[in-house]
């Protein structure tokens, strides 16, 4: 793996626009995956319209960690455990979700370092979560969509870069006119094609 180019140096491609969009205009709308997020993120629509106060139950966070990881939940399970709690979960995604200020550096700094308070929630589990819950917000940090954006191999992310992958997200999102994490998903399963043909 080359080394890590700092943050302020990395552009985005800049074919990513169009070959996002144009992969989406041949979208299978019933692929599982998309399918599978719509009705995630609908069950959290749900559940924060029925609890506008309050976080995320124990089984809603384990429903994210599972669609977040796939077959590697078994990564952080050592590190939740027990440790997570119900009412640990809803105080901290609680806590999260009702942070707010005028600033996106420091809303998107305090949202995810206060979610990475739960065992086990790396940069990865947290992006999700507040991906899932403000989808024209916040993106999901990844290495496919990080090697799509930016032409690099990486895995572990800090907060400086995922603000900026965050900024080049909502960029696009803005002159596609779709919801980041619609952005974020299409690139993701772009990714995925491309290593499939790799």
């Amino acid at each position: 793996m080359a080394e890590r180019r700092k943050v302020k140096e990395l552009k985005a491609s800049a074919s990513w626009v169009t070959d996002v969009e144009n992969f989406r205009a041949d979208f299978d709308e019933n692929d599982k995956d998309w399918v599978d997020t719509k009705v995630l993120k609908k069950k959290i629509e749900e559940h924060v319209r029925k609890n506008p106060d309050t976080g995320l139950t124990l089984d809603l966070f384990n429903e994210i960690v599972t669609w977040k990881l796939e077959r590697q939940e078994d990564r952080t399970r050592h590190t939740r455990g027990e440790k997570v709690t119900e009412e640990f979960v809803r105080l901290i995604t609680t806590c999260a979700f009702a942070l707010s200020h005028s600033d996106r550096k420091s809303l998107v700094r305090g949202r995810i370092c206060v979610l990475q308070g739960i065992p086990g929630v790396d940069m990865g589990i947290a992006s999700a979560i507040t991906a899932l819950r403000f989808p024209d917000q916040h993106g999901v940090i990844d290495p496919v969509l990080w090697e799509v954006i930016y032409g690099e191999e990486r895995s572990g992310f800090s907060l400086s870069e995922y603000q900026k992958y965050l900024e080049d997200l909502l960029s696009t999102a803005t002159k596609l006119g779709w919801p980041a994490q619609e952005v974020d998903f299409f690139t993701w399963k772009m990714g995925l094609e491309r290593k499939k043909k790799k």
